[in-house]
């Protein structure tokens, strides 16, 4: 079992409209995110890449990165991540190599398999070689040598890229992804923010087929966690029912804002829904500082990361602050 005595703290933010927002409110409460999560020492700040989803504002990803780097100062910054089907290999390279050279060691490259968005969308950008591991794989390989130094590159090669060297990422939501970031070498994100039930299978595989690499040594694991602190547990699972509204709307093919608390929430569910509520949301770190410690030490037991990726769904800066602060202040006292 791996040792993790200093587990990292980061944040994961989609950019959500919610309902009465304007789309320069979400981002500009993304904005104001950041800068309050690193005065509370958070590690590492990503941006997800989606598409055609009304209520989130993430779509351009690296703009929204580089807005975000203007806007702060030390922490790093990056996307969780490029879903790279939707890209080639040296329009990425060109992208995070100058976001490297205007923020020198502060950027990260996270990179996904899937599209990031529904299959009408996905025909328009996604290029299906990438179905293939080996093409997937390639492409990879590819950023990490137009990234690299001079006496890697070919007859094509990034500029700006080359010697930026931006940490990549491999990001996962199942099994699959798991064995290639390990026999890459790479560090590896899995979402149980939202796929929580191949999380524990993920993560396993992960670490039995890693090989070091110049790029890492030994396996690091990156959770993404839902996180609603509040300073009541009573607070917690109100907020949660936006979150909880939000999961539903999506299983009904709705992509629409992000909704708002209600308290009433489960009155108005089927049986089924309430099923699906209990059983397919995501790892949540909920409630008061006391409560988010508890039930920190039994996902630490479990998962072992080396690191935690939290997103905190609220459609307030103060609940936001509010609940960075308890989860940072939980896992600090652990």
């Amino acid at each position: 079992m791996p040792e993790n005595k200093n587990v990292k703290f980061s944040v994961l933010n989609l950019v959500p409209k919610f309902q009465n927002d304007t789309d320069i409110d979400a981002i500009n409460r993304a904005t104001e995110l950041i800068k309050i999560v690193e005065k509370l020492g958070y590690h590492r700040y990503w941006v997800a890449e989606h598409h055609n989803f009304k209520g989130v504002l993430s779509s351009a990803t690296a703009l929204i990165i580089q807005h975000l780097l203007a806007n702060s100062e030390k922490i790093r910054v990056g996307a969780g991540g490029v879903m790279l089907p939707n890209h080639t290999a040296l329009q990425v390279s060109e992208t995070y190599g100058t976001l490297e050279t205007l923020y020198p060691g502060r950027v990260d490259l996270g990179i996904g398999r899937a599209p990031g968005t529904d299959s009408d969308t996905a025909a328009l950008i996604y290029r299906t070689q990438y179905v293939r591991t080996s093409k997937f794989v390639e492409a990879i390989k590819d950023i990490q040598r137009f990234m690299g130094s001079e006496e890697e590159q070919g007859i094509v090669s990034a500029y700006p890229g080359i010697n930026t060297n931006v940490p990549i990422f491999m990001l996962g939501s199942s099994i699959h992804s798991a064995s290639v970031s390990g026999e890459l070498g790479l560090p590896y994100s899995f979402a149980g923010h939202f796929s929580p039930d191949a999380a524990e299978e993920a993560i396993k595989i992960y670490r039995d087929s890693f090989v070091p690499s110049k790029y890492l040594e030994k396996p690091y694991v990156i959770l993404g966690v839902l996180a609603h602190g509040a300073d009541s547990n009573e607070e917690a699972e109100r907020l949660y029912t936006a979150t909880q509204q939000a999961m539903l709307n999506l299983t009904r093919g709705e992509k629409g804002l992000y909704p708002l608390p209600d308290e009433n929430f489960s009155d108005k569910l089927t049986s089924a829904e309430k099923i699906f509520l209990q059983s397919k949301m995501g790892i949540n770190l909920m409630g008061t500082k006391e409560a988010i410690a508890k039930k920190w030490d039994e996902i630490n037991s479990k998962y072992q990361p080396d690191e935690i990726m939290a997103v905190s769904y609220m459609s307030e800066i103060n609940q936001l602050e509010t609940s960075y602060r308890i989860l940072a202040e939980a896992l600090k006292s652990q």
